[in-house]
């Protein structure tokens, strides 16, 4: 029919025989009560120290860890600060972005989707640049179904998927099965949010999951705006201590980012070019 977009092929397929474990056991990755899914991209195999101190803060928190990566390098990952002992990374091909390396984790380890509580998360963020005990408690205690750190109008109302909390078990349920199941390789990011971040807060909506954000984009004084890049300075004000990477890279954010990196520094006492 005239109109419509052709879908791209499904993740599980162009992924079938490509998909390997560079580190760790994932067999006993179900078992724990708390996992977290950690998608993964970099051009090169070292890895920042963002990314260790967030795994070392989940495994501190009592989260198994799985680092889904598709850095563009042959090469093993390295982690020159450190690695906690018991973290699995999954490699898999640089297709269908958070999306697709989650719905990978999710059909290599299918156990995943009866733990308790799954973290849904990424390495999009510098940080964190103090502790997060709280967020991680948080997400895990007993209440909604599903809960996430920020949710944005942008669109139409949705939670942001960089940290999403699924609990009891509910990844099991068919909506989420038949969901993550047939996540595809989308032409862009914007199709990718389009279709399966606003389209993971449309079957919450439909299919009547109870849902909870630590903040909101109102909240942040950004109604219509991105939360975590528009409101990245009161999201530290109410207690995550994060910060979007893109600020500091892309060339439109370069004096949003300087700000960013002096306001960090006097918070936080940190210099942000070391994470």
């Amino acid at each position: 029919m005239r109109g419509l977009k052709k879908r791209g092929p499904l993740v599980s397929e162009v992924s079938r025989g490509k998909v390997r474990i560079e580190r760790g056991e994932p067999a006993g990755v179900a078992a724990r009560g708390r996992v977290a899914l950690v998608a993964q991209f970099s051009m090169g195999p070292d890895q920042p120290m963002s990314l260790s101190k967030y795994l070392e803060a989940l495994e501190g928190n009592g989260y198994a860890t799985v680092v889904i990566s598709t850095c563009d390098s042959a090469e093993p990952l390295r982690f020159p600060h450190g690695i906690p002992e018991a973290t699995v990374v999954m490699r898999r091909p640089n297709l269908g972005y958070d999306f697709g390396s989650w719905a990978t984790a999710l059909g290599c380890i299918p156990g995943v989707r009866e733990a308790p509580v799954v973290l849904l998360t990424n390495d999009s963020l510098l940080g964190p640049f103090a502790p997060i005990d709280h967020l991680l408690e948080w997400a895990a205690e007993p209440g909604p179904d599903i809960r996430g750190l920020t949710a944005s109008y942008q669109f139409a109302r949705h939670i942001q998927s960089f940290f999403l909390a699924f609990r009891g078990g509910i990844l099991a349920d068919r909506p989420w099965v038949d969901f993550f199941n047939d996540v595809r390789v989308e032409p862009d990011k914007d199709d990718v949010v389009l279709s399966y971040e606003l389209g993971a807060s449309k079957v919450c909506f439909s299919e009547a999951y109870s849902s909870d954000e630590w903040v909101t984009g109102p909240d942040l004084g950004v109604p219509y705006g991105n939360p975590t890049v528009d409101g990245w300075r009161k999201l530290m004000e109410y207690d995550v201590p994060f910060l979007k990477r893109t600020i500091m890279t892309h060339p439109s954010t370069l004096s949003e980012g300087a700000e960013a990196a002096a306001y960090v520094a006097r918070r936080y006492n940190t210099d942000i070019a070391q994470w």
